[in-house]
C-alpha cells in the first residue's frame, strides 16, 4: 500500500506541469497545476476582472502589491514592503517555507489584503535563459525539438526543469528554414516552492513571473511615455541593484534582448560597514543613504565603498561588452538603474562616468499612475512586482 501511495505522489508531482501554465508573455503560470486540465495556451477564455496580490520575493526584502489589470488598465490599491526572514530565500529558492509563510500571512492580515489570486515574481542564477536555433516545425512538435536541441547546449537534466519557448524570428540558413527561439528553463523545485507557498496562504496560484519579464511588461505598458530621454528602439539596459544580486537586463524594440545576473549587491556594502563597526545591522540601510556619497571620493568611507562599486561596474562593463560583441557592435545607448543600491548618493553620475553610458536612476514613480491616491511615498522599488500584475 505504501508503494502505491509513493507512486501516486510521483504521478501527482509529474502532473504539476508548470510549463503548461505559461502563456506567451513568458511569465504566466496558471490554470494547470492539477491533472487532466487542457493546455492554457490553447484556451481562449474571455477576460475576467481578477484582483490579485503579487509578491516580489528577494533574499533581503519582499515587495507586495494588491491590484488588477483589466482591459489594458492597471490599478494598484496597496503597496507593502517587508523584510525577508533571514535565510528564508536564497538565490530565488525558498529555503525556510514555514517562517516565510508565517511572516507573509501576518503581513497580509495586518494590511487587509482581500485578493484571492496570487502572483510571485523572482529571479535566480538557476533560471536558464538562452536563444537557440531550431528547425522550423509545427507547434505541436516544438517542445520535442527544443528539448533535443537544448540538451546539445546545456548539460542539464530536463526532468528537473520547466521549459518555456518564445519564437523570436524565422531565418533561412543553407536553404533550410530555422526558428530563432528563446528558451527559459525554470527549475521545477523553485516553481513548486512558490506554488506551495501561495496554496498555504489560501491563494489561488495565478502566475509565476521572472523579474526580467515583469520589467519588460512594465516598460511596454507603464513606461511608454518615459521621462528618461531614451529611445525604446535602442538597446537600453535596466539594472536592478538588489541586496544579493545585480540583474542586468537589456531591452530593444520593447523586447528582452539579453539578461545576466551578477552575484554582488548591497549586502557587500552592509558587511563592510558592519565589519568596520560604523553601524549596527538594523540601522545600515538608512546610514548608507545618509552618509555615502560616490561623488565625494576622498572621504574615508566613500573610498572603501567605491572599491566595491568599482568591482560592480567592471562586471557590468564586461556584460555590456559581451552583448556588443554578440550583436555585431550594437551599443547600449542608456542605462536605467533601480533597486536599493541605486539610491546611494551619486550612483547615477558615478556609473555614467565609469561606463561612459548615460545612466539614470528610476525615481519619481507616483501612485497616481496606477489610480491610487498619492500619499507622497515613492514606489520606485515596486517595478518588478507592478510589472508582474500585468498579464498580456
Amino acid at each position: 500500500m505504501k508503494e502505491k501511495n509513493n507512486d501516486q505522489t510521483k504521478e501527482k508531482k509529474k502532473s504539476i506541469d508548470i510549463k503548461a501554465l505559461m502563456n506567451t508573455d513568458l511569465g504566466t503560470l496558471k490554470a494547470k497545476l492539477s491533472k487532466g486540465l487542457k493546455k492554457a495556451n490553447k484556451i481562449s477564455a474571455p477576460e475576467k476582472k481578477r484582483k490579485v496580490v503579487a509578491f516580489d520575493i528577494g533574499s533581503s526584502m519582499i515587495k507586495i502589491v494588491e491590484g488588477m489589470y483589466y482591459k489594458e488598465e492597471l490599478t494598484i490599491d496597496k503597496y507593502i514592503t517587508m523584510k525577508t526572514p533571514k535565510g528564508a530565500v536564497v538565490d530565488g529558492e525558498i529555503k525556510r517555507s514555514e517562517e516565510l509563510f508565517n511572516k507573509l500571512g501576518q503581513v497580509l492580515k495586518e494590511n487587509g489584503i482581500k485578493a484571492k489570486y496570487g502572483i510571485c515574481t523572482t529571479n535566480s542564477t538557476l533560471i536558464i535563459n538562452r536563444e537557440i536555433l531550431v528547425p522550423k516545425v509545427e507547434e505541436e512538435e516544438m517542445d520535442t525539438v527544443v528539448r533535443y536541441e537544448i540538451q546539445q547546449y546545456l548539460p542539464i537534466n530536463l526532468e528537473d526543469y520547466i521549459l518555456q519557448v518564445q519564437v523570436l524570428s524565422e531565418e533561412e540558413i543553407n536553404e533550410s528554414k530555422k526558428l530563432n527561439v528563446r528558451v527559459i528553463a525554470y527549475p521545477d523545485k523553485i516553481a513548486r516552492g512558490y506554488y506551495d507557498l501561495l496554496i498555504k496562504l489560501d491563494l489561488k496560484p495565478y502566475a509565476l513571473d521572472v523579474n526580467y519579464n515583469a520589467i519588460n511588461k512594465f516598460i511596454n505598458c507603464v513606461d511608454k511615455n518615459n521621462e528618461y530621454e531614451y529611445n525604446p528602439e535602442d538597446s537600453v539596459a535596466f539594472i536592478d541593484m538588489g541586496a544579493s544580486f545585480i540583474d542586468v537586463n537589456i531591452y530593444k524594440n520593447g523586447n528582452l534582448d539579453f539578461t545576466r545576473m551578477i552575484k554582488a549587491g548591497g549586502n557587500d556594502i552592509d558587511e563592510l560597514l558592519i565589519e568596520q563597526n560604523l553601524i549596527k545591522a538594523e540601522e545600515v540601510e538608512g546610514f548608507k543613504i545618509r552618509n555615502i556619497d560616490l561623488e565625494e571620493p576622498f572621504e574615508p568611507i566613500n573610498i572603501h565603498v567605491r572599491e566595491i562599486t568599482d568591482d560592480w561596474t567592471e562586471k557590468i562593463e564586461k556584460i555590456i561588452q559581451f552583448y556588443k560583441n554578440k550583436n555585431m557592435g550594437e551599443e547600449v545607448s542608456s542605462i536605467v538603474i533601480f533597486g536599493g543600491s541605486s539610491k546611494l548618493k551619486g550612483m547615477d553620475n558615478y556609473m555614467t562616468e565609469k561606463l561612459g553610458i548615460k545612466t539614470i536612476r528610476r525615481k519619481g514613480l507616483s501612485k497616481i499612475a496606477f489610480k491610487s491616491s498619492d500619499d507622497g511615498k515613492r514606489i520606485d522599488d515596486f517595478i518588478n512586482v507592478i510589472g508582474s500584475v500585468i498579464r498580456l
